[in-house]
C-alpha cells in the first residue's frame, strides 16, 4: 500500500506561523503605546491652548477664537479617529459594529473639510485686514464682529456636516482597513461623491491661495507725521499691523503643514475610491501595506503639530501658559507708587521732555505739552573755577585793560551772563596790587606774563615823576 505524502509551504508550518504571530503581537503593542502617547500629548496641548486663550480677556479676539476653533476640530479628530485607531490596534481587529465604522468615516470627512474651511475663513479675515489697512486693524469690530464670525463658523460647520453625512447612505460601502488602523470607503461606491468632494476641496484651496497672495503682497511704507502729538497713534497703528501680519503668516504655516501631512492621506483615499468605484469595476488596485501605514501615521501627527506651532508662534499666549502652569508672573516688579495710583496730591508729576520742530516740549501727566520760550542752556560754574577767575580778573583790572576785556581774557574768551554768577563772585574782594596766583594750571603762564608787564609799567611811571 502506497503512503501518500503531502507537502506544505515553509511559511505555513507551525513554527513559522507561531513566530509571525508573536512578531505581530509585539508590533501591535509598540503601535498601541505610540498611539496612546500621541493621543495624550495632543489632547494636552490643544486643551492648553484653548484654556490659555479663554481665561485671558485680552486674548478673546476674533483671530484667537478662530484658532481655538481649529484646536476644537483637532480634539474631535483625536476623540473619534485616533482613539478608535488605538482600540483597533490594541485588539488586532475592529471589534465595534458597522455603524461605528461608518461614523468613523464620516468624522474623517468632517475633520478634513472643516479644517480647510476654518483655514479659509482665517485667511479671508487676515487678507481683508491687509487690504483695508490700519483702519480695519484698529476698528475691526465694525467690519467683522464676534457675532458675525460665530454665524459664519456655524454655516461652515453645517456645510461640513452635510457633506460628511452622505457616508451614512447605503450606496457608499465602508469597511475597516487593517493597515490604516481606521475605517474607510470601500470599493464599489459612486464616483460622483468623489468628484463632489474634490470640487469642494479645490475651491477651498483656491480661496486660501488668493488670501495668501493678498497677505504676502508688497508692503507700503508709512511716513512719520511731523506733529509730535501723533507719534503715539503712529506707533500704535504700526504695532497693530505687525501683529496682524504675524497671525496671518501663522495661518500660512498651518496651511502648509496641513497640506504636507494630511494631503497624502486625502490623496490616497481619492485614489483608492476612484479606481475601485462602481464606474471602474473592471479596474481594481491594492495599496502596499507599508505605504498605507506610513501615510496614516502622518495623518495622526497633525493634531500634535498644530498646537505646537500655534504656541511657538504666539509668544503672548505661550507666556500666559507658562504663568498658569508654573504659577509665576513675568511682569516687572513695581517699587513705590504707580503714576495712576497716587493718593498724595503734593507729589510732583512725572514729566517728559520731547523734541520737535517747534522746540523742546515738556509732557506732563496733567498739563500735556507746554512750550518753553527762549530756552538756552547756560553753563554751570563751580565754586573752584569762580575763585580762580575772580582772582585773575582783579589783578588784570588794576593794571592794564578795562574790566570787561580782562574778564573775558582770564576766563579763556568766554563771557558769562550776570545771572549765572555765584554770590561769591558778586561779593568780590577790594582790588589789590598783588593777589594769589591762580590755582588752574592752564592759566598760570597768562597771569605771570601780565604781572611782569604791570611791574614794568609801574617802574617807568616812577622814574618820570622826579623829572
Amino acid at each position: 500500500m502506497a503512503v501518500t505524502v503531502e507537502y506544505v509551504p515553509e511559511e505555513d508550518t507551525l513554527a513559522i506561523v507561531t513566530i509571525r504571530e508573536t512578531q505581530s503581537a509585539s508590533l501591535r503593542t509598540t503601535n498601541a503605546i505610540l498611539i496612546a502617547a500621541l493621543l495624550i500629548s495632543s489632547y494636552f496641548l490643544n486643551v492648553l491652548f484653548i484654556v490659555a486663550v479663554l481665561i485671558t480677556k485680552s486674548f478673546r479676539t476674533t483671530i484667537y477664537l478662530m484658532y481655538c476653533h481649529l484646536s476644537f476640530v483637532n480634539i474631535i479628530d483625536l476623540s473619534f479617529n485616533i482613539f478608535f485607531a488605538l482600540i483597533f490596534v490594541a485588539n488586532g481587529n475592529w471589534n465595534l459594529s458597522n455603524g461605528w465604522c461608518t461614523f468613523n468615516v464620516a468624522i474623517q470627512e468632517f475633520v478634513h473639510l472643516h479644517t480647510l474651511l476654518v483655514l479659509m475663513l482665517i485667511g479671508a479675515e487676515r487678507a481683508l485686514g491687509i487690504i483695508l489697512g490700519p483702519e480695519y486693524v484698529t476698528h475691526g469690530h465694525k467690519y467683522l464682529s464676534g457675532l458675525r464670525i460665530t454665524g459664519v463658523s456655524m454655516i461652515l460647520s453645517c456645510v461640513s456636516i452635510t457633506l460628511a453625512s452622505i457616508v451614512f447612505m447605503n450606496v457608499i460601502p465602508t469597511k475597516p482597513f487593517r493597515n490604516r488602523y481606521v475605517c474607510g470607503i470601500d470599493g464599489g461606491g459612486p464616483i460622483g461623491y468623489v468628484i463632489a468632494r474634490l470640487v469642494v476641496y479645490f475651491g477651498c484651496l483656491a480661496v486660501i491661495l488668493v488670501a495668501i497672495g493678498a497677505i504676502l503682497q508688497r508692503r507700503t511704507a508709512a511716513s512719520i507725521s511731523p506733529n509730535t502729538q501723533e507719534y503715539a497713534e503712529f506707533i500704535k497703528r504700526n504695532r497693530a499691523m505687525q501683529e496682524h501680519r504675524s497671525r496671518a503668516k501663522l495661518m500660512i504655516l498651518i496651511t502648509c503643514v496641513f497640506i504636507g501631512i494630511e494631503g497624502p492621506y486625502i490623496t490616497l483615499c481619492f485614489f483608492y475610491e476612484t479606481y475601485n468605484s462602481r464606474e471602474f469595476s473592471d479596474v481594481s488596485i491594492d495599496l502596499p501595506q507599508d505605504a498605507d501605514t506610513l501615510i496614516t501615521w502622518l495623518k495622526f501627527v497633525f493634531p500634535l503639530l498644530c498646537p505646537i506651532i500655534m504656541l511657538s508662534w504666539c509668544n503672548d499666549v505661550w507666556t500666559k501658559v507658562k504663568e498658569v502652569m508654573c504659577c509665576r508672573s513675568y511682569d516687572p516688579p513695581t517699587i513705590g507708587h504707580m503714576p495712576g495710583l497716587r493718593e498724595n496730591a503734593d507729589m510732583s508729576p512725572v514729566m517728559t521732555v520731547v523734541g520737535g520742530e517747534n522746540g523742546l516740549r515738556i509732557k506732563s501727566e496733567t498739563q500735556g505739552y507746554a512750550l518753553r520760550q527762549n530756552w538756552n542752556q547756560t553753563p554751570s560754574v563751580s565754586s573752584y573755577e569762580s575763585e580762580a577767575t575772580s582772582s585773575g580778573t582783579q589783578e588784570t583790572n588794576s593794571t592794564i585793560t578795562p574790566p570787561q576785556q580782562n574778564s573775558a581774557a582770564s576766563t579763556g574768551g568766554t563771557t558769562y551772563p550776570a545771572e549765572v554768577l555765584t554770590p561769591r563772585e558778586s561779593d568780590a574782594k577790594p582790588k589789590t596790587q598783588k593777589s594769589a596766583p591762580s590755582k588752574i594750571p592752564r592759566q598760570i603762564p597768562q597771569f605771570k606774563t601780565k604781572r611782569s608787564t604791570s611791574k614794568t609799567k609801574k617802574s617807568t611811571v616812577t622814574s618820570r615823576r622826579p623829572a
